[in-house]
């Protein structure tokens, strides 16, 4: 993707997480018939609560529709196989960060489940959204170049004077290529090059 595009998409879900926690920290009074246990009666802090729930869904939304949309078309133009592990890692992911919102909904929101409950569900949610998801991406680049990708990674043991440049006449490939005939003394160039030292 465009990089303006990746910093509003990480911008967009900074606001939903924010929204969240700042609606579960506004102080609330659950209302609760006792003929109906499940309905709450909201009052002006339960609103104000739920309005920055719903202004962080909205962009939670706008998060899943770069990533479903946008994102994938990127995918799809970098091969099959980029295009698959993708939509594995984007579809895990919308359907785990689609629980987080049911989850605040059930906790923070509206006081249905018990904190340690609570504790449980978002620890499982995590450990599903982060160990698992690394796992897939990382399984699922295991065949992809990075070069394909737009990165260009050396090995720790590679020798940067052969590394530095993938463009023919990069001045940073000649300049290391000089610098390393210097250091071993030879002045001389063969015929048609040229040592930027």
């Amino acid at each position: 993707m465009p990089w303006p595009t990746i910093l509003y998409t990480i911008l967009l879900d900074e606001v939903m997480i924010v929204t969240g926690l700042v609606g579960a920290l506004v102080q609330s009074k659950y209302k609760v018939c006792l003929a109906s246990p499940f309905v709450v009666h909201l009052s002006h802090p339960d609103l104000l609560q739920w309005a920055y729930f719903t202004f962080g869904c909205a962009a939670f939304l706008w998060v899943v529709w770069t990533l479903a949309f946008t994102a994938r078309k990127h995918a799809i133009g970098l091969g099959a196989d980029v295009s698959r592990t993708y939509l594995t890692c984007g579809v895990w992911t919308m359907f785990l960060w689609f629980l987080y919102p049911i989850a605040w909904g059930l906790s923070e929101g509206g006081n249905v489940i018990a904190p340690d409950s609570e504790a449980v569900y978002y620890g499982v949610l995590d450990l599903m959204a982060k160990p698992v998801f690394g796992a897939l991406l990382l399984w699922g680049h295991r065949n992809i170049d990075p070069a394909r990708l737009g990165l260009h990674i050396r090995d720790y043991d590679d020798d940067p004077a052969t590394t530095s440049g993938t463009h023919a006449g990069h001045h940073g490939e000649k300049r290391a290529l000089g610098d390393s005939a210097v250091a071993n003394g030879d002045t001389t160039t063969a015929p048609g090059t040229t040592m930027n030292v």
